[in-house]
C-alpha cells in the first residue's frame, strides 16, 4: 500500500487538521521564540542622571534632620524670609493666581496658628518613640518618593508626603521656641511637598544638574556646622546614587534575558482611527 504524505501541522483555525485540539509541534513551537525583544540598554550617563533624583531627596532628608540638630534660635526676620521664599516657590510651580494666593494664605495662617498646639503635641510620649517613629515615616517616605518620569499612584504620593509631614511634627513638637516649631514645619512642606513638584516640572532641563549640586553642598555645609564626621554620609550618598549604583544597573543590564512567544496573551494595539489589531 501506499503510505498517504504527512500533514504539515499549521496554527489555523478556519480549516479542519486531523490533529488535536492540545496538539503542540515539536518543530514550530520555538520557531517563533524571541529573546530580549524591545531591549533598551541604557547607558551610564543616562544612569547618573537617573541617580540625581533620590540623591536630591536623601540630600533634602539629611538636611532636615542636621536642621533639626543644630536646634536654634530663629529669628523673626529668618522666618518671614522662609515663608515668603516657600510661598514664592509654591506659586512659581502651580501658577500665579487668585485662588492659589488664596491657598497661600490659609495655609501659612493656618501653620501660625497650629505651631504651640505642635510643640506640645507630643509632650507625654518618650524621646525613643518619637525618634523611632521619624524614621519610620522617613523611610517610608523615600521609599514611596517618585523618582521616574511616569505617573505614580495618587495613593503613593499622599502616603509619601503624609508621612513626611507626620514625622516634621514629631520632631518640631521636641523644640522649646515656637519659630523653631514654624521653621520646621516650613522646611517640611518646602523639602517634601514643593521640591518634588519642581523636580517633575524641570526633570529634562539644564537645571537638574544645577539643584542637585545646590542641594549637596547645603547639606554638606550644614554637616560641618553640626559634625565633621556627618559628613561620611553625604559623601556616601553622593558614591552610591551617582557612582555605585549606576556602574551597578549597567553591568548587570548584559544578564537580562527575557523571552517571548507563542505562549504570550496577544496585547490589544491602537492603531488609530477607532481601530485595534491584535500584536505580538
Amino acid at each position: 500500500s501506499i503510505m498517504s504524505p504527512k500533514i504539515p501541522f499549521e496554527k489555523i483555525l478556519y480549516r479542519p487538521q486531523p490533529f488535536p485540539d492540545n496538539h503542540t509541534d515539536k518543530q514550530l513551537f520555538l520557531s517563533s521564540l524571541r529573546r530580549n525583544k524591545n531591549l533598551r540598554l541604557y547607558t551610564f550617563r543616562e544612569c547618573v542622571h537617573a541617580g540625581q533624583f533620590p540623591l536630591q531627596q536623601l540630600s533634602c532628608t539629611l538636611s532636615f534632620l542636621l536642621l533639626h540638630l543644630l536646634n536654634t534660635t530663629v529669628s523673626d526676620c529668618l522666618l518671614a524670609g522662609m515663608t515668603a521664599a516657600t510661598s514664592l516657590s509654591y506659586l512659581a510651580v502651580v501658577g500665579f493666581s487668585r485662588h492659589q494666593l488664596k491657598t497661600v494664605t490659609l495655609l501659612s495662617g493656618f501653620l501660625f496658628g497650629l505651631a504651640p498646639i505642635i510643640q506640645t503635641l507630643t509632650r507625654t510620649i518618650s524621646d525613643d518613640t518619637i525618634y523611632a517613629m521619624v524614621s519610620c515615616c522617613l523611610l517610608l517616605n523615600f521609599a514611596l518618593q517618585n523618582y521616574t518620569p511616569l505617573k505614580t499612584d495618587y495613593m503613593s504620593r499622599c502616603v509619601s508626603l503624609n508621612a513626611a509631614i507626620f514625622a516634621a511634627v514629631c520632631l518640631a513638637s521636641r523644640l522649646e521656641d515656637v519659630n523653631s516649631v514654624l521653621l520646621t514645619m516650613i522646611v517640611a512642606i518646602s523639602f517634601y511637598g514643593i521640591l518634588p513638584n519642581i523636580r517633575e516640572k524641570y526633570r529634562d532641563s539644564a537645571l537638574t544638574p544645577a539643584l542637585t549640586v545646590v542641594i549637596v553642598l547645603a547639606t554638606a555645609s550644614l554637616a560641618t556646622l553640626v559634625n565633621s564626621v556627618l559628613l561620611l554620609p553625604v559623601i556616601g550618598a553622593v558614591f552610591v546614587c551617582l557612582v555605585a549604583v549606576p556602574l551597578l544597573f549597567v553591568r548587570l543590564q548584559r544578564h537580562k534575558d527575557n523571552i517571548f512567544g507563542p505562549w504570550d496573551e496577544a496585547v490589544l494595539k491602537d492603531i488609530g482611527c477607532g481601530r485595534n489589531i491584535y500584536a505580538e
